[in-house]
């Protein structure tokens, strides 16, 4: 389990609007922060087609994997 699923996890087993659960969700906002901000930064490595296409495949692999994460622990 990663942290993402392990917040989204403790924000829908805590009380709606409680601390807890504020920090649950915010907690998981800045995991998907810092994937962003990664992926941003390699996006600007990537200097032709091909590994434009092979970062592309890489991002939306994680993505999925996120996804599963979520709806596993929602």
């Amino acid at each position: 389990m990663t942290l993402l699923g392990r917040y989204v996890r403790e924000a829908r087993d805590a009380p709606t609007l409680s601390r807890d659960y504020l920090r649950a969700e915010a907690n998981a906002y800045l995991q998907l922060r810092s994937f962003f901000r990664v992926w941003d930064e390699l996006a600007d490595d990537s200097r032709n087609k091909t590994e434009w296409n092979n970062f592309a495949k890489y991002v939306l692999k994680e993505v999925q994997q996120m996804a599963k994460e979520i709806k596993e622990n929602e």
